[in-house]
């Protein structure tokens, strides 16, 4: 006589097995949000000027040619991504003309040439940023 509990056990081992995999499937196609949100969201990216960006996604300024790319931008506390897509390295900091600010308040960021750094702009003000290593690269920062 055949033993159909063991039949039946594995034919829920198979299912059962893949579940794991199936749950991870499944959180990684679910960020939390709703598909409608993560739409709205996209959007909303995509419909800011250039250099600006949400104040959930952050702000990115972009440095080539020894350059900023922007004279000024306006942004939200919180973090500015510079992007140094440059074969020089920069040295961002609060300052003018290649020269830091007596009393920064922001932290400076030695940003090797294609790399990047986030810098923390906690609090509300005009921040004029420069290049201490390139005296001619100035922005910027407006912070509400």
């Amino acid at each position: 006589m055949r033993d159909h509990s063991t039949t039946r056990a594995r034919r829920w081992v198979a299912p059962l097995g893949a579940l794991p995999a199936l749950v991870l499937i499944l959180a990684a196609c679910n960020s939390g949000n709703p598909p409608e949100s993560q739409a709205a969201e996209s959007q909303a990216a995509e419909s800011q000027p250039a250099g600006s960006q949400s104040a959930n996604a952050g702000t990115t300024v972009t440095m080539s040619g020894s350059s900023f790319g922007v004279d000024e931008i306006t942004v939200p506390v919180g973090i500015v991504t510079f992007v140094n897509t440059d074969g020089v390295a920069h040295i961002v900091a609060e300052g003018e003309n290649g020269s830091e600010a007596s009393e920064p308040r922001i932290t400076q960021a030695n940003i090797a040439g294609g790399a990047q750094a986030d810098i923390v702009f906690a609090t509300p003000g005009d921040y004029h940023i420069t290049c201490l290593i390139h005296g001619s690269m100035n922005m910027e920062i407006h912070v509400e």
